[in-house]
């Protein structure tokens, strides 16, 4: 398979989005949310598009506090922890903003952690407003509902992007830049309705898929060639263990 990153609507629709927010009219408020279940390529997205537009990137984690988040933010910047959360904002700011430099995006990745503590959310959306540089929060599919829940922080949202999987052109499409196959219509309609869009499941598809073609010398490969085969395996059930007397 090629290593190509392929352009999804979502993909397209997140960069339109961090394009969108860096070009904002003056007094528009730049704070954005990608939110989406897993499988629906957040992850693969965020690096790419954090690449191009050369963003300021951290995961938040659960042990995370105002001082650990801000600390982080330098040490992505090139700075240390301080003592002081002032100070470490104020050091946030001036890189950003060190000689005229236009903005860069902030993202914080697995931002379901910051409503933990609210503070986490204040801080940020300070360093947006002192900085010019927006920030976008990307977390499960349950944060958009939380965040609508808080008019003070969703009223700063004003980039929503929601992450829903991959749809039957979106399927074809990543077939056909990543697979040194071609596949017929009807098989990728099967691979699309088996996977049920999420971009993990369809990868392993056609690996599995690619594979069986180049073995068989196959230069295009359709769903009666590759017939009933599984196209990925999930994880296994189990049922309820059987209480027996005395265990």
């Amino acid at each position: 398979m090629r290593h190509e990153m392929v352009k999804t609507k979502d993909v397209r629709r997140f960069m339109q989005s961090v394009e969108d927010l860096l070009n904002r009219p003056m007094g528009t408020e730049g704070m954005g949310l990608l939110w989406g279940p897993p499988g629906t390529g957040k992850t693969t997205a965020l690096a790419y598009v954090a690449n191009v537009y050369d963003a300021v990137y951290v995961r938040a984690v659960g042990c995370w506090t105002v001082t650990s988040m801000l600390g982080d933010l330098c040490k992505e910047l090139g700075g240390k922890r301080m003592l002081r959360r002032s100070d470490m904002v104020e050091f946030i700011v001036e890189e950003l903003t060190r000689d005229g430099r236009q903005p860069r995006p902030i993202f914080i990745d697995e931002a379901d952690y910051c409503f933990r503590q609210f503070e986490m959310v204040d801080s940020l959306r300070d360093i947006y407003d002192l900085s010019g540089c927006p920030v976008i929060l990307i977390g499960m599919e349950d944060i958009a509902r939380r965040i609508r829940t808080h008019e003070r922080i969703a009223r700063r949202i004003t980039q929503w992007i929601e992450f829903k999987g991959l749809d039957l052109d979106d399927t074809t499409q990543v077939a056909n830049e990543v697979c040194e196959v071609r596949f017929t219509d009807d098989l990728s309609r099967h691979l699309h309705k088996e996977t049920g869009g999420n971009i993990g499941r369809i990868i392993i598809g056609l690996t599995k898929i690619e594979k069986f073609a180049l073995t068989n010398g196959l230069d295009v490969i359709s769903l009666a060639q590759w017939g009933d085969r599984p196209l990925y395996f999930d994880q296994p059930t189990f049922g309820r263990k059987k209480v027996t007397n005395g265990t």
